[in-house]
């Protein structure tokens, strides 16, 4: 549709008619901001920026074409002002009883990509061209950057590779043998690839004189994560795993090693060999001493998607990570941003909420950038500005499906420029570029598909149980190596099957406790796993001596990981039976000692300023220890008279541990 009016526009530059062409995402702004308004205390008049776009294109004497090209989803709200321009009268008349006429040179053209929420009067007073997604279809997409390669045979290679592999990739889409996590249309697939292919046909890894067979090589591997890449897991069904059978099945000219899936491999520069991505898995390297949350494990999963967000990346691409809470989405895009050369690229953080709108977005990206010369903004040197911005689909959709906050990004990324608020004065940024991880269970699910295209997808998955073993085991046998009562073989087979027994009853629970309309905060994911092992983490090792402390720690932070989330005693009976028989089963020597209360860690075991999260040896001293505190803080302010009986306690000490939580707060 831009490339429609954009040709046009072209064509009046071509006779010399000298066009204007305005364009503005009227959700962008309030309604205020863009019509203006009256000040309720000062009674003074404040511009609207629509209204002075129009006022400047009136007050232009030439008889040259001028557009204002209202480019963004339509609703009752700010139509309606324009019913006056464009019937008859064509007049703008504002709340100063301003009126603006819109002469015989200028239009009002807008682009949308539906009429969902446009009233009848709107849809009568403008001429509608329907643009179908067959008209053009994405081989123009794929033509036109093919056109841009060097050579003829390389265009010719190319040409010849998109039509042996593209039509039946899209068309399994289409059949919906596969899905993607989230909608997408064939461009998006197609300029994926263009951008991955960019990444990969380099002089490096394809010299002038190699042979054709390189050429499909790398043209399958970015076809497979252009088509494959936003594929996901569907309860039973992986994807992934479907999309993998068809494409051995279908394509025959390159050879897929038999073990795993054609995602479990790369191209080895040297060799151009399929290898697996494991090789490339650096060794394990966990500090105990920092968050967990902050440290990211290598697995195969985090190799590859790093791979690809750092390829596509520095080539300027916009990458979007998709995938339920707990996959590491953001700790991956966090890991591979902070080894970007800080000279080249500068990073900022933004994460986002359902009270985020536009404005609040706007300053939060105009914060790192600097002014270059006019009206061109960027970031300070000549550095790339990279905005991470996490929980992407959280802001708030209005009752006519838009979400405002994301027409700031889409404005930058269609026209690589927004309007200052105060003074309606165009911002040209360059140099930046969009990386977000967003959650396909939460907030809108999804994001208009106008802004989704200009992203390359990337569904992160769920980790498999030999993914989290691998990541739980290293984390815990750091920790726990002063376990003194067994050997190293004995301590290193007994961690392994606690391990397996923490990832198997973590996936009992979330299959027992469903959310349902009563109980719709029963969301047992991966976080509520990590924040087991978090916890356990926080404990002090020169308490942790022997198999069945280990086992006592983690029933606590089981019990208040996901037992306290339980709202009635049935509930709580049920999940602290299951606890018990897993437990009893799992391990030989547990007894009804492991199971004794009270069962409580605290930081505060040991006295106030004691800081150990360790065991409270009895309720009678930890009510001492809470006691005195009470008693130094009434000495120094109004005096609370709590009765501290024994629930009182118990939850004193749960708080107590959520505070002390790294991001216990959230």
């Amino acid at each position: 549709k831009t490339q429609i009016w954009k040709t046009l526009f072209k064509t009046y530059q071509n006779m010399k008619r000298r066009p204007h062409a305005i364009d503005l995402d009227p959700k962008a702004v309030t309604n205020d901001e863009l019509f203006g308004y009256m000040h309720r205390q000062t009674h003074e008049w404040k511009d609207g920026l629509f209204s002075t776009i129009m006022r400047d294109l009136a007050n232009m004497t030439s008889d040259s074409p001028k557009w204002i090209v209202l480019d963004g989803d339509i609703d009752p709200m700010w139509i309606e002002s324009l019913n006056t321009v464009m019937d008859d009268n064509k007049v703008l008349t504002l709340a100063s009883n301003e009126r603006i006429p819109l002469n015989e040179t200028m239009r009002l053209l807008f682009e949308i990509s539906h009429l969902k929420t446009a009233t009848p009067a709107t849809v009568s007073r403008a001429g509608i061209l329907y643009v179908s997604t067959n008209d053009i279809g994405y081989s123009p997409v794929y033509v036109s950057w093919v056109e841009q390669r060097e050579s003829n045979s390389e265009r010719n290679q190319l040409l010849l590779l998109f039509d042996k592999y593209i039509p039946r990739c899209l068309e399994l889409l289409k059949s919906g043998r596969v899905k993607t996590i989230t909608p997408l249309v064939d461009v998006c697939h197609i300029e994926m690839l263009c951008n991955i292919l960019d990444c990969l046909l380099t002089p490096q890894n394809l010299p002038a004189d190699c042979p054709k067979e390189w050429w499909e090589l790398y043209f399958v591997w970015a076809t497979i994560w252009a088509i494959g890449g936003s594929l996901f897991q569907d309860q039973m069904i992986d994807y992934r795993i479907e999309f993998s059978k068809w494409f051995i099945h279908e394509f025959k000219s390159i050879k897929f090693p038999p073990h795993g899936t054609v995602f479990d491999y790369s191209i080895e520069p040297q060799s151009k060999r399929l290898e697996p991505w494991s090789k490339l898995v650096d060794e394990i390297n966990f500090d105990p001493e920092l968050p967990d949350q902050s440290q990211l494990i290598p697995t195969n999963e985090t190799v590859r998607l790093s791979f690809w967000l750092e390829a596509l990346t520095k080539k300027g691409v916009s990458v979007m990570f998709i995938g339920s809470a707990g996959t590491g989405k953001s700790v991956i895009i966090k890991n591979r941003l902070e080894k970007f050369n800080s000279q080249n690229f500068m990073v900022s953080t933004i994460p986002l909420n359902y009270y985020t709108t536009s404005e609040m977005l706007q300053n939060s990206l105009e914060k790192p950038l600097e002014k270059k010369s006019g009206r061109t903004y960027g970031a300070p040197g000549n550095r790339q500005l990279i905005y991470f911005i996490d929980d992407f689909n959280m802001p708030e959709r209005d009752k006519y499906f838009t979400v405002q906050a994301h027409t700031i990004v889409r404005e930058y990324l269609d026209y690589q420029h927004w309007y200052d608020r105060q003074k309606f004065t165009l911002k040209e940024i360059r140099n930046c570029q969009f990386v977000v991880a967003m959650n396909q269970n939460a907030g809108t699910f999804t994001i208009d598909a106008r802004l989704q295209r200009h992203f390359a997808t990337f569904a992160v998955p769920l980790s498999n149980k030999n993914t989290l073993h691998t990541i739980y085991s290293k984390m815990l046998e750091t920790k726990f190596s002063n376990i003194n009562k067994i050997d190293l073989k004995t301590q290193t087979s007994f961690l392994n099957q606690f391990i397996t027994v923490v990832i198997q009853f973590h996936q009992r629970v979330s299959s027992i406790f469903l959310p349902t309309a009563i109980k719709f905060h029963y969301f047992f994911n991966l976080r509520d796993l990590s924040n087991i092992v978090q916890g356990m983490l926080l404990a002090s090792s020169k308490n942790i001596l022997t198999p069945q402390d280990v086992i006592r720690l983690y029933i606590h932070e089981a019990e208040r990981t996901y037992s306290d989330k339980l709202i009635n005693q049935d509930d709580i009976e049920l999940f602290n039976k299951i606890l018990r028989e897993t437990i009893r089963k799992s391990f030989e020597f547990v007894n009804d000692e492991t199971f004794i209360r009270p069962l409580i860690y605290s930081h505060f075991s040991g006295g106030i300023s004691d800081g150990q999260y360790t065991a409270v040896s009895s309720m009678d001293k930890l009510q001492h220890v809470i006691e005195d505190a009470l008693a130094s803080y009434n000495e120094t302010n109004p005096s609370m008279n709590l009765v501290l009986f024994e629930d009182a306690l118990i939850h004193i000490a749960r708080i107590n541990r959520i505070l002390e939580s790294p991001r216990g707060m959230r």
